[in-house]
C-alpha cells in the first residue's frame, strides 16, 4: 500500500467474543465509539458473538437482529450458524486472540490489510518486549501484537478526547449527581446527606472471592457516614444493611456512562477486571482494584506489576494484596490503615498524580491507528 493510501479514512473490522464478566465487550464498545469518532475512521464495524449480554450494558442493543446501528458503529452478529460474511476492511482488530471466523480471516494478505490480536491489558515487564511484534499467518498475512499498557512503550489506554473534562464538569454538577442517583433508587435523605457532605458514597464491583466483609467491619466505625453502593449482580455475601455509621444498597446494571459518573463521585472506587481499572484510574479518586483470579496466583504477580507503576503508600498496597488474597483480616487492618487521614490524603493524592500522568500518554484508540498507518506506508 502506499502512502497516500495510507493516509486516506481508514474502515476497521473490530471482532469480540463474550467471555464472562462482560469484561471483553465492555473494553470492545468503548474502543468501537472511539474508533468510529476519530476522523481517520470511515466505518467501523463491530462484529460481537453475544448480543443478549452486550445488551446488560448497552440497553439500546437489539439482540435479535443480525445487523445494526448505533453511536456511529455498524454492529454485526457473529455467531457459528451464519453463512455469508462480506469482504473484510483494510484494518482488522482481534480482541484478546477471539479467532475471527475463517471466512473472512483467510481473505487477509500483507498486501491488503493489517490485522492485529489486541490482547489483555497488563504492567509485566515483558509486554514492552512483544508488543508490535508480527505473526506469520496463512496465506501471507501478519498478525501483530498490540498491549495496551502503562508505559510510552505500549499501546496505552483507552481514554476519550474529552473524558478529563466530563469528569471535572460532573464533579460539580450537582443537579446531574442528584438526577443519577435517584435513577439508581438512591433514598433523598440520602442524596441530600451526600450533597451536603454529611456523607460520602463508595462504590463496591468486585469478583465472587472478594473479602467484602471487611467493608462494613472498617466502615461502618468511622466518623464519616458511608453510603456504600453495590450493583446488584456483584457481592452476594454482603447484605444490604445499615449498621453504625455504614449504609448499604444495592443498586440496578448501568450503562457506561453512569458506570463512570459513579466513579467520579466516589471517595473509593473498589473495582474489578481491566475495563474498571482503567475507568478508575481517570475518576483519579482511591481506587482498589482487584485483578482477575487466575491459577498459581498469578493475578498476584500481575497485580504488583501495575502497583509498581505508581507510589501508592505502603498500607494501601497492603490493602490491595490482601484484598486479592480472599483475606479478610489483613483487608479489614489494612483498609483502617489506609483510612487514616495522613494516608487517606497521600492516596488521594496519588490518585490524582497517576491519572494525570498516564493522561499525557497517547490514548489506546489514537496508539492504533498510528500503528495501522506505519504498517501500510511500510508496504
Amino acid at each position: 500500500m502506499n502512502t497516500a493510501t495510507a493516509s486516506q479514512p481508514v474502515s476497521i473490522d473490530l471482532f469480540c467474543r463474550v467471555i464472562d464478566n462482560l469484561g471483553d465487550i465492555g473494553v470492545c464498545w468503548r474502543l468501537a465509539r472511539q474508533l468510529a469518532a476519530k476522523p481517520e475512521v470511515a466505518q467501523l464495524r463491530l462484529w460481537v458473538d453475544d448480543l443478549h449480554s452486550f445488551s446488560r450494558i448497552q440497553s439500546e442493543i437489539q439482540s435479535e437482529r443480525q445487523s445494526q446501528q448505533l453511536q456511529g458503529v455498524d454492529i454485526e452478529h457473529w455467531h457459528d450458524a451464519r453463512q455469508e460474511y462480506p469482504a473484510a476492511h483494510p484494518f482488522v482488530i482481534e480482541a484478546f486472540a477471539c479467532e475471527p471466523p475463517e471466512a473472512m480471516t483467510r481473505q487477509l494478505t500483507a498486501d491488503s490489510h493489517v490485522w492485529i490480536n489486541l490482547d489483555y491489558l497488563s504492567a509485566e515487564p515483558w509486554v514492552q518486549g512483544c508488543h508490535g511484534l508480527p505473526s506469520p499467518q496463512a496465506g501471507s498475512a501478519n498478525k501483530y501484537f498490540f498491549f495496551p499498557g502503562f508505559v510510552p512503550q505500549t499501546g496505552g489506554l483507552l481514554r476519550e478526547s474529552d473524558l478529563l473534562a466530563r469528569r471535572d464538569a460532573f464533579q460539580q454538577d450537582d443537579v446531574a449527581y442528584q438526577a443519577m442517583l435517584s435513577r439508581l433508587g438512591v433514598a433523598q435523605e440520602h442524596i441530600q446527606a451526600l450533597l451536603q457532605g454529611e456523607m460520602q458514597q463508595m462504590f463496591l464491583f468486585c469478583y465472587p472471592d472478594a473479602p467484602v466483609l471487611a467493608l462494613p467491619e472498617v466502615l461502618s466505625t468511622l466518623k464519616q457516614k458511608t453510603l456504600l453502593l453495590v450493583p446488584e449482580s456483584v457481592a452476594q455475601g454482603i447484605p444490604d444493611l445499615e449498621q453504625g455509621h455504614l449504609q448499604v444498597q444495592r443498586i440496578p446494571a448501568v450503562n457506561q456512562a453512569d458506570f463512570d459518573a459513579l466513579l467520579w463521585r466516589s471517595a473509593l472506587n473498589i473495582v474489578r477486571g481491566e475495563d474498571s481499572l482503567v475507568r478508575a484510574i481517570w475518576a483519579a479518586q482511591p481506587m482498589l482494584w482487584q485483578p482477575y483470579v487466575q491459577k498459581e496466583q498469578a493475578h498476584l504477580d500481575k497485580l504488583q506489576a501495575w502497583l509498581d507503576t505508581g507510589n501508592l503508600p505502603k498500607p494501601v498496597q497492603a490493602l490491595h494484596l490482601a484484598w486479592s488474597s480472599a483475606d479478610q483480616a489483613g483487608a479489614a487492618t489494612a483498609l483502617s490503615r489506609c483510612l487514616e487521614p495522613q494516608v487517606l490524603r497521600l492516596w488521594q493524592q496519588e490518585a490524582r498524580a497517576y491519572s494525570e500522568k498516564l493522561a499525557e500518554q497517547a490514548d489506546l484508540a489514537s496508539s492504533l491507528l498510528s500503528f495501522y498507518t506505519q504498517v501500510a506506508r511500510k508496504r
